[in-house]
């Protein structure tokens, strides 16, 4: 894969050579600092409202026509909260033009791409109101339908009694969406519009010089923006282990612990990867072993590993009168690892199974851009460079890094009584 940077007025362009893929895929990002938590609400808003419909193509059924007429072109909408800031992606997938007949393919994909961002459908500075009411509906039933979830629930309600302040615990919630209008969320499609970081990301077979030209002709917002980005939020430490108990109305009672981490470097990064794998990434690993294997505690556990937070959750799936029993196993766990009681079995386990997602993620077209986006923010190496950097990583980084997590929490929810 070759990767170049195109350095435009206003924005950056970084392109990924590679016949890896018979799709490309242009796709322009968004960032900025999160001044207020409700504005990831009118992000929420605006990546249904901007896929459905704009001012050329005014109806939903207009958008699927010319996404037909463009040999299935998919225009897509994404987004990411990192830390304190948010990332906010559109972009367009599609075919590699070198199997397409029409000679100016490349271009028209690329204006629909642009058309769908540039020109939302909006009159009198408002989104059209069907649009926004069928969006807002679709939003506030799946604001509803989280509390069907145990495992959903219990980790939102656990984020919110671990910090209620903190921008980790936001949800989308009811009062935030309606307080949403069309006028309010065309300015704030604007203001992100306007006056966020941008930066556009090309992969594919192509002649990028090509695609660079094209874009600079369709895209040239006039102002620049430089400014630091937040990308890890401050969760507080706590001297003491605090414990929170509710009840509700599942079948399963959900126990959720959090954990803090200290900040770290990039080769620490990676060996978090392999403490979580080895802690809790699949049957083997130490806690389903203890937790399952062992003493039949629980039904399922997984972990979540909040990286721009410095957090990591574990979710355990059980039965509460296992409680007592099923904390004090996780944390004995934890302290088996910090003292370097792993073994070599297990520690080549979790490198193989890491070394074997890297594999997956490059036939991945998606998870190619998304290595490159996070690589350009210093995040992570090159997927090429991750095997690289993995086979040197030892049991005592392992051992340093779970020397880096704190318990933070242990919240439980219970099985509360039926009506």
């Amino acid at each position: 894969m070759q990767y170049k940077k195109y350095e435009c007025n206003t924005y950056n362009i970084y392109t990924i050579k590679t016949d890896r893929f018979k799709s490309c895929v242009v796709s322009v990002i968004f960032r900025d600092n999160i001044k207020e938590k409700n504005t990831l609400s009118y992000i929420a808003m605006l990546k249904s409202v901007m896929c459905d419909s704009n001012k050329t193509y005014k109806k939903h059924r207009d958008t699927v026509i010319r996404s037909e007429e463009l040999y299935n072109a998919n225009f897509y909408t994404s987004s990411n909260r990192l830390g304190n800031s948010f990332a906010f992606e559109l972009g367009t997938e599609f075919i590699n033009p070198f199997y397409v007949k029409e000679k100016n393919y490349l271009d028209e994909v690329i204006s629909y791409n642009f058309d769908m961002i540039l020109n939302p459908n909006v009159e009198n500075d408002e989104f059209d109101l069907k649009v926004f009411n069928k969006v807002k509906e679709n939003i506030l039933t799946n604001i509803e339908r989280i509390h069907e979830s145990g495992p959903k629930y219990s980790i939102k309600r656990a984020l919110h009694n671990m910090d209620s302040d903190s921008i980790t615990s936001y949800y989308l919630n009811k009062e935030d969406i309606n307080n949403i209008t069309p006028s309010k969320l065309y300015k704030k499609y604007k203001e992100i519009i306007d006056n966020s970081i941008c930066d556009i990301y090309v992969i594919g077979d192509l002649d990028m010089d090509d695609v660079v030209s094209i874009i600079k002709k369709k895209f040239n917002p006039k102002m620049v923006k430089t400014r630091e980005l937040e990308l890890y939020a401050d969760n507080k430490k706590n001297k003491k282990l605090r414990e929170f108990k509710e009840t509700d109305k599942f079948i399963q009672a959900n126990l959720v612990c959090g954990f803090n981490i200290d900040t770290l470097n990039e080769d620490e990064k990676i060996a978090m990867k392999l403490f979580i794998e080895i802690a809790a990434g699949g049957m083997n690993s130490k806690l389903y072993q203890k937790l399952r294997v062992d003493n039949s505690l629980c039904y399922s556990l997984s972990p979540l590993y909040y990286k721009y937070d410095n957090l990591i959750l574990l979710h355990v799936s059980f039965d509460e009168i296992n409680y007592d029993k099923a904390t004090k196993l996780i944390d004995k766990a934890l302290k088996e690892m910090k003292k370097g009681e792993i073994s070599e079995e297990e520690f080549d386990r979790a490198k193989k199974s890491l070394q074997f997602s890297f594999k997956v993620a490059k036939d991945s077209i998606s998870s190619v851009l998304d290595n490159y986006i996070f690589y350009n923010l210093k995040e992570v190496p090159l997927l090429e460079d991750y095997e690289e950097k993995l086979s040197k990583i030892i049991i005592d980084d392992v051992v340093k890094v779970a020397n880096k997590v704190t318990p933070n929490f242990v919240y439980l929810l219970g099985k509360g009584d039926e009506e």
